[in-house]
Formats: C-alpha cells, structure tokens, sequence
C-alpha cells in the first residue's frame, strides 16, 4: 500500500466521521405514527424489510446489550412483532420462559409461523395486547423488553406505569428505539433507502420515515422517565436511536 493509498483510507474514514457525528441533528415536530400493523399487506411487507441486513445488524445490537443483563425466568417482548428477535433470545438463552406480546393478530400470525419453523412453537408463548392493557397480573414478569415500539405508543407514561404494575421487585425493563433527533444525515440515508428497497404497502403508510419522525428526542424521553416510580434508571443514546434501562 503507498502513500497516497493511506491518504485515501484516512480521508475516507475522516469523511465518514463528518457525516456521522458532525452534521446537525434534525429539528422537527413529533408526527405521530399508527400503532399496529392491521393489514395484511402492511405485515407481510413489514415482515419483509426485517429481513434486510441493517435491522438484522440492529437485532445483534439489542441482543449484545441484553447479554449485560443476563436475564432470568420470564421475559416478555412487547411489540414482538413478526417474532425474529425473540427468536434469535430463544436460541441464546435456553432456560428463559419467554412471552410475545404484540397489538396485531397478522403480525402475531407470522410470528407464531417463524417460531414453529425454529422448532421454537412450544418454548415461545404469544399473546394479543398493548402496552397499556398486559396480559399479566401483578409482579408476575421479570424482564420487559421492547424494540422499535416506544414512538407508536399512543400515551407512553401510562404504558411504563403498566410496565411497573407486571414486573417483578427487582425486574428489569429495557426499550430500545428511534430517536427524533437524530443526525440529518440518517434521514437522507432512510429517504434513500426508502425509494430503493421499501415495499409498496410500507411506503403508503410513510414508513419506516415515519417512525422515525414519531420517535422522541433524548431530552424528551427523560423527561418522561423522569415521572415514574422506577429505579436506577439510565438513558444511554448513540447515533439514531437509545437504549433505556429501568429496574423496579
């Protein structure tokens, strides 16, 4: 390799560093975004763009920052959607009791599809409900874990205080998902992305740019965990999303 070949490297990885971290974040209202995915078109697109590389590198991301917990007994997915990630919790953690909850009776079809194709069915229950309404009396969950879904909640502070009432003394909750104020770079590269390799029936309903602008701002997000009962709480954000940690 010579000279002008390490000049280009380092320009390269310069530029890319620029585009990441130094473009300003992006400044809008919240629009807020449907929850549930009703249409069986929408699911089966849905279900589709989950099998593209960049969320597949997302679900690593949440399963690596899982294995910090070391979850135990029962852990439940809300928003478990078409069912990959709790899936891929079945296979790393063998001895979890594990439970997903999603608002859609379409999606929770494939998700229970999926499952049975992993040999998966009979460790993975699925239920029909929403952040605000569980399917779970009191102090009967030990980890809570929810994905992608905090934008579509449609009254978030009423949702965490449902969180609080299923877990468990000691139980853990951990959300991850878009952030509103991301950087305007990743709204070119979603508006981009979004014409090349998004079904039909996802771009009628403005997703995933969508989510993207239904997502809260870190200072919104502790603002509202700033209201509830939960201990040890801590926000711990990074380029397009956050991760969010409570425990009872």
């Amino acid at each position: 390799m010579n000279f002008l070949q390490i000049l280009l490297i380092i320009f390269g990885i310069i530029i890319a560093l620029i585009l990441i971290f130094g473009l300003p974040r992006k400044k809008n209202y919240r629009k807020p975004s449907i929850e549930g995915l009703d249409s069986p078109e929408v699911a089966a697109a849905f279900e589709k763009m989950t099998n593209f590389l960049p969320f597949k590198l997302l679900r690593r991301k949440v399963l690596s920052q899982l294995n910090l917990y070391n979850p135990i007994g029962t852990l439940v997915d809300i928003g478990c959607g078409s069912g990959n990630l709790i899936v891929e919790i079945a296979k790393t953690y063998q001895d979890l009791n594990l439970i997903g909850v999603d608002i859609s009776d379409e999606i929770l079809d494939l998700a229970k599809k999926r499952a049975f194709e992993n040999y998966l069915n009979e460790r993975i229950d699925f239920r029909l409900g929403n952040v605000e309404h569980l399917p779970f009396p009191d102090n009967s969950i030990d980890f809570l874990l929810s994905t992608f879904s905090l934008h579509h909640w449609q009254d978030p502070l009423r949702a965490f205080n449902e969180f609080f009432r299923v877990l468990r003394d000691e139980g853990t909750l951990l959300i991850f998902d878009f952030r509103r104020d991301a950087r305007k770079f990743f709204y070119g590269l979603l508006k981009f992305a979004t014409k090349i390799v998004v079904p039909k029936a996802l771009k009628k309903i403005n997703e995933p740019i969508g989510s993207l602008q239904a997502g809260y701002t870190l200072k919104e997000i502790r603002q509202i965990i700033s209201q509830l009962p939960f201990n040890n709480v801590e926000t711990n954000p990074f380029l397009a999303w956050t991760f969010i940690y409570m425990k009872k």
